[in-house]
C-alpha cells in the first residue's frame, strides 16, 4: 500500500535523494549527493498533514454510521436548553436516516474525489496525491447505494394511502389520470378536468393529495433534520444528544460540517450544499399559514361590509347554498385574524435567520 511506505517514520532514500536504487555509494561519500533540501521536509510534513486529515474525515464518517445504526426508532431531543423549552422534546424518526448520511458522504467525497483527479492530471507528479485517492475510493466502494427509485416511489404511494381516507371529499385518483392525459398530450383531457363540473373534483383532488404529501414530507424532513443534529454534535454526540438544543441546529454548521470546510478548503474546493429540506419544508408550511391569514381577512372585510357570501355548488341540480357567518363583532374577526398573521410574522423570524446562517456558514 502506498500509505505504509510514506507513513510517518519510514525512511524514503530514493524519495529523498532521486538517487537509483542500485547506486552503491552512501549518501556521505557520494559528491553528486547533497543533504536533504530543505524545502523538501516542509512538503512532506505537509502531505503526512493532509492524509491525515483524510483519514480523520473518513473515520468521523464511519463513526457517524455507526452512531446512526444504534439510535432509537425515535430519538427526543429538548426544543431548548433554558426556559420553559427545555421541558419540551421534539421527537425525530431515524426512518430513512442512513440512507440521508450515506447520500451527503457519498456527494462529499465524490466532490473531493474529482478535485484530486484534477489535481493529479495538472501536476507534473500524478502520485502526489495517491494515497488521499486510494483512501477516498476505497471508502466509497464501501457505501452502501440508496435505492432512490424504490425511495420515490415508496413516498408517493404512501402519499396516496395516506389521501385515501379523503376520499369521500376529493378522489386522489383523479390526479393521477389527470397526470397520464398529460404524458399522453391529451389536452382535451386535461382541458375538460378544469372546466365546467369537472374543476370542481380536479380542485379537491389535488388538496387531498396534497395534505398526503405534507404528511409525508414531515416524515422525510424529520430524519434529515436529526442528521443536521448529529453532524453538528461530532465527536460528541452520543454524550451531547440528550442536552442540546434542537432549534439551535437549524443555524449551525459545526462539528462534521467544520471538519469537512477544513478539509475541502485545503483541497482548493468549495463543500458541496447541502439540501434545506427543513428550511424549504417549515417555508412551504408558512406559506399555507399566510394564505390562512389572508382569507381570514376576507372574511373580516365581509363582516366588517356586511357581505353577503353565495357559492353556487354544481351537485348535478341546479341549487343554490347561502352561508351565512355567524353574528359576531367583526372586530372577534380581527383579532382572531390579527393573531394569526402575528403568529405568521414571529415564525417567519426563524426560518429567514436561519437560511442566512446557513449560507454564511457555507460560503465560509
Amino acid at each position: 500500500m502506498e500509505g505504509s511506505k510514506s507513513g510517518p517514520g519510514k525512511e524514503e532514500p530514493m524519495a529523498v535523494t532521486g538517487r537509483d536504487k542500485e547506486d552503491p555509494e552512501p549518501a556521505s561519500n557520494n559528491p553528486e549527493s547533497s543533504p536533504i533540501p530543505e524545502g523538501t521536509i516542509p512538503e512532506q510534513e505537509a502531505k503526512l498533514d493532509s492524509e491525515e486529515r483524510i483519514r480523520g474525515l473518513l473515520q468521523a464518517y464511519k463513526e457517524t454510521l455507526r452512531t446512526v445504526e444504534d439510535l432509537p426508532m425515535v430519538v427526543w431531543v429538548p426544543w431548548d436548553r433554558k426556559g420553559p423549552g427545555r421541558y419540551i422534546k421534539v421527537p425525530y424518526l431515524r426512518w430513512f436516516l442512513t440512507y440521508f448520511v450515506v447520500h451527503h458522504i457519498d456527494r462529499s467525497l465524490n466532490t473531493l474525489n474529482r478535485c484530486f483527479l484534477e489535481t493529479a492530471a495538472l501536476s507534473s507528479d500524478p502520485d502526489a496525491n495517491r494515497t488521499s485517492r486510494e483512501a477516498v475510493k476505497l471508502y466509497l466502494q464501501s457505501l452502501p447505494r440508496p435505492p432512490y427509485r424504490v425511495l420515490i416511489f415508496a413516498a408517493v404511494l404512501a402519499a396516496l394511502v395516506i389521501a385515501l381516507p379523503l376520499q369521500a371529499f376529493g378522489n386522489v385518483f383523479y390526479v393521477l389520470d389527470l397526470a397520464g392525459a398529460m404524458l399522453r398530450s391529451d389536452v382535451s383531457y386535461v382541458g375538460r378536468a378544469f372546466q365546467g363540473k369537472d374543476f370542481g373534483p380536479t380542485v379537491r383532488s389535488f388538496i387531498v393529495l396534497l395534505v398526503g404529501l405534507i404528511v409525508v414530507a414531515m416524515l422525510m424532513t424529520s430524519p434529515f433534520g436529526l442528521k443536521r443534529i448529529l453532524f453538528n454534535l461530532y465527536p460528541w454526540t452520543k454524550e451531547r444528544l440528550d442536552s442540546t438544543a434542537a432549534r439551535g441546529h437549524g443555524f449551525r454548521a459545526e462539528g462534521l460540517y467544520a471538519l469537512e470546510g477544513s478539509v475541502f478548503a485545503e483541497a482548493g474546493v468549495r463543500r458541496p450544499k447541502e439540501g434545506r429540506w427543513d428550511l424549504v419544508f417549515q417555508t412551504f408550511l408558512l406559506s399555507l399559514l399566510l394564505v390562512f391569514g389572508l382569507c381570514l381577512t376576507f372574511l373580516t372585510l365581509a363582516v366588517l361590509l356586511s357581505w353577503n357570501v353565495n357559492l353556487n355548488v354544481d351537485t348535478g341540480a341546479s341549487s343554490e347554498v347561502d352561508f351565512l357567518l355567524p353574528v359576531v363583532s367583526w372586530v372577534y374577526y380581527a383579532l382572531f385574524t390579527g393573531l394569526v398573521l402575528a403568529a405568521f410574522g414571529l415564525l417567519l423570524k426563524r426560518p429567514i435567520t436561519a437560511w442566512t446562517k446557513r449560507s454564511r456558514k457555507a460560503i465560509g
